[in-house]
């Protein structure tokens, strides 16, 4: 897989279903603030931790295993990150619940109002997606951004 600065030069494989899109937005949530290399030595232990990003059983997660996952060393204990992702999970169940997948809540989202819109909308509905992390998040899903791909390329000539 490409190094997340790299995913706007890379045809991305569209992700296989919702727990695909959550796992992904998930390792770009972590590796925020991180060197990539940290991240992919701790991936395996955090897929372990966090049930392979199955959507249902991390939206269940609770207190008590929201502190084990801050005492476990294959973790990157990061509350906030950790409370993000649970609570990112329980919004992707209520996408589905709307949208019927969360690859048709991004389709919907284009359909209506563009690039700009999804970018915005995924920005404001999900935890510790901010704006540059939410596009790195469509680039690793393979949306096509022509807007930020240009953004990009033009702030790195």
């Amino acid at each position: 897989m490409p190094r997340p600065s790299d995913w706007h030069d890379h045809q991305v494989e569209k992700p296989k279903d919702d727990n695909d899109y959550f796992e992904r937005m998930s390792r770009v949530i972590f590796m925020s603030g991180l060197n990539w290399r940290t991240l992919e030595k701790k991936w395996p232990g955090i897929q372990e931790a966090f049930a392979h990003f199955n959507i249902d059983v991390v939206a269940e997660f609770q207190e008590p295993e929201i502190q084990a996952l801050m005492l476990n060393p294959a973790v990157i204990r990061n509350q906030a990150k950790i409370r993000a992702i649970v609570a990112n999970a329980q919004t992707m169940q209520q996408i589905a619940r709307e949208h019927g997948s969360f690859e048709h809540y991004l389709s919907e989202l284009k359909k209506l109002g563009g690039e700009d819109a999804l970018r915005d909308e995924v920005t404001k509905r999900f935890s510790f997606l901010g704006k540059g992390t939410t596009v790195i998040f469509l680039f690793s899903v393979g949306e096509e951004l022509p807007k930020a791909t240009k953004e990009w390329t033009e702030s790195h000539q």
